[in-house]
């Protein structure tokens, strides 16, 4: 057996023309021959030949699609050219706005809605500016007025001590503002020599009445009654207490100086001079001025368009910033009769009750009258309502990012922010609470638009007159 490799075959051309199977199953192309590069060129010139055909041959050419939309485009109606960036910027043909911008076209086919004053704008802005909407609703809204007051002493709570008789001063014993004082606490001590000799006619008329006790003569034991009685009485006048004439009578001697006692429990709001002391008083000068504090006064005063539901006797809630966790209830006393030229407002008195002497006058205090309630009102948020000095807008949300704009009457401020609207929406209706100046910006652009779109065609058509037929030379 030889050992010798077999010689081995040559390839078959045939087969190796159409290509074989390979290692895997795998096509084999066949090597490229010499003209294949010459083939691809021609190939490659061919297909850019009949590309080039189908340009120049085909009817409709590179740029139809452009063609097609300006031709689209005049045949639509043009309204009007507006400025993008200043819409109220309005001309009838193109040209340049003064920001140098081009004026837009706006086009009759463009559905603006067909509600007269009514806006429309995209639902997808309306979502990212976050307009945000509320029903009106119809509810009973109290009156109130908040405004400030100041804390007075309470007029009917006020004592003046003054003599009725003229004399000098000799001890004090109150002697400053702010003293606490209890009925019947002395004062001061006076000495008069015209109080000194009507003591001495008293304890007369009295010595006089009781050498009389057992006389047979009636009519003169009257006379000295009278004469006690009218002795006595005139003592009386002149503030010396009951128990002072006691203590005279049971003394039976004249005492040089008179002590003035408090005649009410109250402190000290005033006094005539800081050493009164060897003063001397006539009759009617005010000498010392007691205030009771058990109740107090604030003076508060009410703007003009709540005057005229003011009344007295109603309730008034009083705070004060230094004492943030207590609320005092007070009763509106009276109104003073004339408005303030100056800030327009009325004053009124509302009387507050202190029991623990912890309101001073002279404070300032935050006051809330309370009205009578307007029952069944249309009530909106006060946010809802854009006040232009003139008169006041409230946007109705119509849906589908359409908004009306109305204008409304006003009545009632209540509390929680509401107010009451008596004209122009209707119970039920979605009013619009948050970013509704976007809404005022876009209805003052579309009324602008509307304005202009109303005006004469032409400037020479206004006040324009048929020329006169006759009289032609």
């Amino acid at each position: 057996m030889s050992t010798e490799n077999p010689r081995p075959r040559a390839p078959d051309p045939a087969v190796e023309k159409r290509g074989s199977l390979g290692r895997g199953g795998l096509l084999t192309l066949p090597p490229m021959t010499r003209g294949t590069p010459a083939f691809s060129m021609v190939a490659f010139f061919v297909l850019g030949s009949a590309l080039a055909w189908f340009v120049v041959a085909n009817p409709f050419d590179v740029a139809f699609l452009s063609q097609r939309t300006t031709v689209a485009e005049s045949e639509r109606e043009v309204l009007y050219w507006y400025a993008p960036m200043d819409p109220t910027y309005i001309r009838d043909e193109p040209g340049v706005s003064p920001m140098g911008m081009k004026l837009v076209p706006e086009y009759a086919d463009v559905d603006s809605g067909s509600e007269e004053g009514v806006i429309r704008i995209d639902p997808v802005l309306v979502q990212n500016t976050g307009v945000v909407s509320t029903t009106a609703e119809m509810a009973d809204i109290a009156r109130y007025s908040r405004t400030v007051g100041i804390l007075d002493f309470n007029a009917d709570n006020i004592t003046w001590v003054n003599t009725k008789f003229e004399g000098w001063i000799e001890q004090v014993h109150v002697n400053y503002v702010g003293d606490e004082v209890k009925k019947g606490q002395p004062l001061f001590e006076i000495y008069s020599p015209e109080l000194v000799t009507t003591q001495e006619e008293y304890l007369s008329a009295l010595d006089y009445r009781a050498s009389l006790e057992g006389s047979d003569r009636p009519g003169t034991r009257r006379q000295a009654e009278s004469l006690v009685r009218s002795t006595r009485d005139r003592l009386t006048y002149w503030d010396i207490t009951d128990e002072q004439i006691d203590n005279l009578e049971t003394r039976g001697r004249v005492q040089r100086r008179l002590t003035f006692t408090s005649p009410a429990d109250g402190v000290v709001a005033e006094v005539m001079s800081e050493a009164l002391e060897g003063m001397f008083v006539k009759p009617g000068m005010n000498l010392f001025k007691i205030a009771d504090l058990s109740s107090v006064w604030v003076h508060a005063h009410i703007y003009e368009q709540d005057i005229p539901w003011i009344r007295q006797g109603q309730i008034a809630v009083v705070s004060f910033r230094n004492l943030p966790e207590e609320q005092f209830r007070g009763e509106v006393q009276f109104l003073y009769p004339e408005v303030s030229r100056d800030t327009r407002t009325l004053k009124i008195c509302v009387v507050v009750p202190n029991p623990q002497r912890h309101l001073r006058p002279g404070m300032y205090a935050d006051v809330l009258v309370q009205g009578p309630p307007v029952k069944n009102a249309v009530a909106v948020p006060q946010s809802a309502v854009i006040h232009t000095g003139e008169r006041n807008i409230i946007f109705v949300d119509l849906g589908e990012g359409r908004f009306d704009p109305r204008e409304v009457d006003l009545g009632v401020k209540g509390k929680a922010d509401r107010v009451q609207v008596v004209s122009g929406i209707a119970a039920g209706e979605k009013v619009v609470t948050q970013a509704q100046f976007m809404l005022d910006s876009e209805s003052r652009t579309q009324e602008a638009i509307a304005q202009y779109r109303k005006r004469p065609e032409r400037e020479d058509q206004v006040d324009s007159k048929p020329p006169d037929p006759g009289h032609v030379h």
